[in-house]
């Protein structure tokens, strides 16, 4: 997503060892931690209560359901491809047909960007697998549902089931090219309140410039201007690994985003930070 900050992927490696799937908590010298709703409702601002949801799993027809939801039909795998039926389309395809939205399109092709837009997000931001590539479709029906009903579902708890699902899966991966799915967006914002590991240098926030009613920023609008260290990732893994050893009670801000380094920075703020 544009306009975040890099992620600490040796950080996110050391905190992910800790990973135990049978308790879905992070195990640490001081006892277990996890991320929480109100950690998914603070951090990126999306409702935890609500509509449950379902995405469709019946892949048979899902390129026609794609083009009459967003009016562009996703191409059918190469003869020599190894799955003819892959779980969705490639953000390269998304981005080639939806970068910019006609300035004099019609009010259905305006309509059409925004759920194409919706649907990046939802699939590749918030509920990404680990192949880092792929939008899956089983989300899209939801989305093209009418605009007020969207908003009723809870995205924000399947959000979070999700990431454990892909944490479950991730800690038992080995390897350079074993990866994260799951919102990994969510889990470095949550790392970087909570613990003393890998936090980055934290300037000033930048000036909130969308003024349409209900428009707030989230905790995640407070780490967009970090520097984050990427250099020697192999080093800092095994320096995370030796601190998070080391972690006391006492090191994690475990209280409440209110009661914690947001509170600080609320009193510099210009804004009202969303607090659901």
């Amino acid at each position: 997503m544009t306009g975040l900050p890099m992620f600490d992927n040796a950080a996110l490696t050391a905190l992910v060892d800790r990973w135990r799937p049978e308790t879905h908590t992070f195990h640490l010298p001081c006892g277990e931690l996890t991320v929480t709703l109100q950690d998914v409702a603070m951090i990126l601002g999306l409702p935890v209560d609500g509509q449950p949801v379902c995405g469709n799993v019946q892949p048979a027809g899902w390129r026609d359901m794609v083009k009459m939801i967003v009016g562009s039909r996703p191409p059918e795998p190469a003869q020599d491809a190894k799955d003819k039926k892959p779980s969705g389309v490639s953000s390269a395809w998304l981005a080639q047909n939806f970068t910019e939205c006609p300035h004099d399109a019609a009010d259905h092709v305006v309509e059409r960007y925004a759920r194409a837009w919706l649907w990046h997000l939802v699939g590749g931001y918030l509920f990404p697998d680990g192949s880092g590539n792929i939008v899956s479709w089983m989300y899209l029906p939801l989305l093209g549902e009418e605009w007020e009903n969207v908003g009723l579902y809870s995205w924000g708890s399947a959000t979070l089931a999700w990431l454990y699902r892909q944490l479950c899966d991730a800690c038992w991966r080995s390897g350079d090219h074993a990866n994260l799915g799951g919102c990994a967006y969510l889990l470095q914002v949550w790392m970087w309140e909570r613990l003393p590991v890998g936090r980055p240098d934290r300037f000033s926030p930048r000036v909130w410039q969308f003024e349409d009613e209900g428009s707030l920023p989230t905790v995640a609008f407070l780490w967009r201007n970090v520097r984050v260290v990427t250099r020697n990732a192999g080093r800092r893994y095994l320096f995370y690994t030796n601190e998070l050893d080391c972690i006391m009670q006492s090191h994690v801000s475990a209280i409440g985003f209110e009661f914690h380094m947001v509170r600080t920075c609320i009193s510099q703020l210009t804004f009202t930070l969303c607090i659901r």
